[in-house]
């Protein structure tokens, strides 16, 4: 770590160009990250929530501290991950709604020749939609948890890093 610490907003690292590599020299660049406005992050923007998993990612491997402002607490950033209803399996009474296993098989020829399309879908979604929705919530619950953690006391600690103490109301 060359300097020390570095400020951006959330949408300087995770709306833009950037990858693994771009965030592996940052992570090894600065000691201590501080990143702001991070919002809450949805599927409709997957592209964001993945670069964002991956920096969390690369800042942890790199032992960063970090300090950052969110729309939320970190568990409660990603909107839409397979425990909030998307990509789970739905209890209805004694019914209980998974992949269905008969595909459906669509004509899509023009040529006179059949092509067969899976369009395996759980209640109006895509297959492999859903495994995308599964495999990026699992790395969000990670992120989530390397958040809280690089964020502690106890991580700065760890790290060497003096966490300045402030005083309070009623500490004076």
């Amino acid at each position: 770590h060359s300097n020390i610490i570095a400020r951006f907003a959330f949408d300087e690292l995770c709306t833009t160009e950037l990858g693994s590599s771009d965030y592996h020299a940052i992570a090894n660049h600065f000691r201590i990250v501080a990143i702001e406005d991070i919002p809450r992050l949805t599927l409709k923007h997957p592209d964001r929530a993945r670069r964002f998993i991956t920096l969390i990612d690369e800042l942890y491997e790199a032992k960063c501290c970090l300090v950052c402002t969110a729309a939320d607490i970190p568990d409660r950033l990603f909107v839409g991950k397979a425990t909030d209803g998307v990509g789970r399996n739905e209890s209805h009474g004694d019914k209980t709604t998974s992949i269905n296993n008969n595909a459906e098989v669509d004509d899509v020829s023009t040529s006179g020749n059949m092509h067969a399309v899976d369009v395996a879908q759980v209640q109006g979604t895509a297959v492999s939609e859903l495994a995308s929705v599964k495999e990026l919530s699992f790395a969000f619950d990670r992120a989530a948890s390397r958040l809280l953690e690089m964020c502690s006391n106890m991580w700065w600690k760890e790290q060497g890093v003096v966490v300045p103490s402030v005083l309070t109301e009623q500490q004076r």
